[in-house]
């Protein structure tokens, strides 16, 4: 049984329904029965669009709230308390149930493979034909269906970033933050920001893998607003969670990358373990190799057990390439 960590690259085939399925079974197809595939944050809102978007992101927003501005309109009834930001996910529940969720639960069976995916959307029902919303909150949501189709857990965000704030999306609550099972083995999921909590992580004490998918909007290799080196910075999530957790034995972290609309996602993917003598030594780009990784997603040019020195990096034209990176459990 083994965990992929699919570090995703955004291809302009999806942004229609039938270019995004074919992206995603293509994962499937390398699977082996119960395996688990764990794809990254955000993926899911590749599906709001049906071409691939240009300009500012902003723009791109406000035109996608205009194209579903009869959708919206329809529900102000239903939600009329609703922030405008929230009824633009709202609106999508249908297309986001049709060409995200039952996307993962079909092959998630098809292939019987577990998988993890995340979109941000509201809670949903049926009603004939379509799916409708039965709240007008929006959370960072992954999901996770097991080998027949069905979804058995599902985890909310809980720390948001400043863009999701400016969304409106909601916060899901850390009491409610909790492991669950696959195969006898404890899983925890921690995404994004969530990995770098200290009161989140605390929640997951006892499992023995933390899934932590991600998608990071801005250069990878550049220093942040607090001066730190982006990828030194990030040790402080999967690496150190590894470390720290006694019982934890792996933490797989996929990263989105490529371009939507002008927002550039960048990053490298990794597994991380209980550091050893014997560990090959890696890095994130500009980091000093160490131990305690299983894997790093390769940047081109550049071997991640090898040093780069950060004034090569910084801020540089990097490409991300498409990557799945394994581990067997």
């Amino acid at each position: 049984m083994e965990v992929h960590a699919v570090q995703f690259q955004i291809r302009e085939t999806d942004f229609s329904p039938e270019g995004f399925r074919r992206h995603v079974e293509s994962f499937y197809k390398l699977a082996e029965p119960k395996d688990i595939l764990v794809f990254p944050e955000d993926l899911g809102l590749l599906t709001a669009f049906t071409s691939l978007p240009e300009g500012e992101i902003g723009t791109v927003i406000s035109n996608l709230y205009q194209e579903n501005l009869e959708n919206v309109e329809s529900l102000s009834g239903a939600f009329k308390d609703a922030d405008p930001r929230e009824s633009l996910f709202v609106s999508l529940t249908d297309k986001f149930v049709c060409d995200f969720y039952s996307v993962f639960s079909e092959f998630s069976g098809s292939y019987e493979v577990y998988s993890v995916a995340c979109n941000n959307m509201a809670s949903f029902r049926k009603v004939e034909q379509s799916y409708i919303p039965v709240s007008s909150k929006i959370f960072n949501t992954a999901y996770v269906f097991d080998t027949n189709g069905n979804e058995t857990f599902r985890q909310r965000k809980v720390y948001l970033t400043e863009m999701e704030n400016s969304l409106a999306l909601s916060s899901g609550e850390l009491d409610r933050v909790k492991t669950f099972d696959i195969e006898g083995r404890k899983f925890g999921i921690a995404i994004s920001l969530d990995a770098f909590m200290p009161a989140y992580v605390a929640r997951l004490s006892g499992a023995d893998i933390i899934l932590q998918p991600d998608a990071n909007p801005g250069k990878w290799a550049s220093y942040l607003e607090n001066g730190r080196w982006q990828p030194e910075e990030w040790m402080e999530s999967a690496h150190y969670i590894a470390q720290r957790l006694s019982s934890v034995r792996y933490v797989v972290n996929p990263m989105m990358v490529g371009n939507l609309a002008d927002v550039a996602f960048e990053g490298q993917s990794s597994i991380t373990k209980k550091a050893s003598a014997s560990d090959t030594k890696m890095a994130y780009v500009g980091n000093i190799p160490a131990v305690g990784f299983h894997s790093v997603s390769e940047i081109s040019g550049f071997d991640p057990a090898a040093p780069v020195p950060r004034n090569t990096t910084d801020f540089g034209s990097l490409i991300f390439d498409e990557k799945v990176l394994s581990v067997e459990i």
